[in-house]
């Protein structure tokens, strides 16, 4: 088993050239893991504490800085993958950040700085299917922390990426940045949808293109999804992905479009 000095000798090397993860500590749910999930938590609640409660433009400012350290470090983390295996070249079929946790980078200068509807469908993103996408990644790393200690670039990143996904929509909702009310039509419920269904538009064009991959799972070959995707023809994979991510979407903002129908027949 690797010491922690060990790993922090080994902190930026690739993991074609690290021990098998039974071999390493702080790998998937390892005591060094769950520690170290106990810690990134504590910090998440400490700063959702620390900022909700102040001012929106020193929220912005916050968000701000946030969404530049992630671009930063995800343009960092591509290139290090890239360049530091083995085979020096990009990984077309999986490196590209057109997964459902990369439109944060996307969305997010329209939650800070866009107005309307434009910031509504920014925020409401963030608020859904981010919020649920960073709190699984969050929670259950096993994409990265199957092949990286966390005590790793790879496994601080995707701490970093995912826990800023989650302060972003928690103190979104706890200040009031944004919230799951005021939807009183039918279509309003899409506008959350938005962002993902652009970015779709890129992820299927590359799915579909002679790179052949599973960006945002459309194609449903993708972790536990394999045995679905293997049963059912491509486009309907594709067809019933947008029905989940649609779903998703909507989910937080039923309660308040069923609360104002309700209204609505009673004063009628």
């Amino acid at each position: 088993m690797t010491t922690f000095m060990d790993l922090l000798r080994n902190f930026f090397t690739h993991k074609d050239f690290l021990p098998p993860a039974g071999e390493m500590a702080g790998t998937l749910f390892t005591p060094l893991h769950l520690l170290f999930s106990l810690v990134c938590v504590g910090v998440l609640v400490a700063g959702c504490r620390l900022t909700y409660r102040r001012k929106e433009t020193t929220i912005r400012r916050i968000y701000g800085i946030l969404w530049a350290a992630v671009v930063v470090l995800e343009v960092t983390k591509i290139v290090w993958e890239s360049c530091a295996g083995r085979n020096v070249g990009v990984e077309w079929t999986g490196v590209l950040p057109l997964y459902p946790c990369s439109i944060f980078m996307y969305t997010m200068p329209f939650a800070i700085w866009g107005k309307g509807n434009v910031r509504r469908a920014a925020c409401g993103y963030v608020c859904s299917l981010g919020l649920l996408g960073g709190a699984i990644n969050f929670v259950y790393p096993a994409n990265v922390l199957s092949n990286y200690s966390c005590i790793s670039f790879a496994g601080a990143h995707t701490f970093f990426y995912h826990g800023v996904m989650v302060f972003c929509a928690l103190t979104m909702l706890l200040s009031g940045y944004h919230r799951y009310s005021g939807v009183t039509k039918a279509r309003e419920l899409l506008l959350p949808a938005v962002p993902c269904l652009l970015l779709s538009l890129v992820a299927n064009a590359v799915n579909f293109s002679p790179v052949d991959s599973d960006y945002m799972f459309f194609k449903l070959e993708s972790f536990f999804f394999a045995p679905l995707g293997r049963m059912t023809p491509d486009w309907l994979s594709v067809l019933f992905v947008y029905g989940i991510y649609l779903l998703i979407h909507a989910l937080p903002y039923l309660p308040a479009y069923f609360a104002h129908r309700r209204e609505t027949r009673k004063s009628s």
